[in-house]
């Protein structure tokens, strides 16, 4: 049975690969209700990336409209700095270039904007997939 956990570093499932393989043996429509969920999570979690990117202003607000979710049926993600190359310099920060903030790091506080957003929503992204997983098992009589 997979496991859902938050925690400082994200959110990671624990017997994910044999959760995947689970869901891709049903059938469309739970596909497609899966891609949906992952969807929603992602786009939440993207707008508040969005909006705390405009908040840190400079190449951060520049880059913000490039912030987006999406998913599948075993995936969810956030890309962000399309066409903009200056976005990862925003994201991370740097040393040698001076319109960017301090270099983070690469560790558990990493990020300026959609790091620290998926680490702050970590619980309800949680919370979020519990439901939705529930919900299909149960309106699928799986459980």
């Amino acid at each position: 049975m997979a496991r859902i956990r938050s925690s400082d570093q994200g959110v990671r499932v624990q017997g994910l690969a044999e959760l995947n393989r689970a869901l891709r043996g049903l059938g469309k429509e739970h596909q497609r209700e899966l891609k949906e969920t992952n969807v929603k999570v992602s786009q939440a979690v993207a707008q508040h990336a969005q909006q705390r990117a405009y908040s840190l202003g400079g190449v951060a607000a520049h880059v913000a409209p490039t912030i987006k979710g999406g998913g599948g049926t075993t995936w969810a993600g956030i890309k962000f700095g399309s066409g903009h190359p200056e976005a990862a310099g925003a994201e991370f920060g740097a040393y040698r270039f001076k319109q960017f903030k301090p270099w983070r790091g690469n560790g558990s506080d990493a990020g300026y904007f959609v790091y620290p957003m998926i680490r702050a929503d970590a619980d309800d992204i949680t919370e979020r997939y519990e439901a939705a997983l529930d919900d299909l098992l149960r309106k699928y009589d799986f459980i």
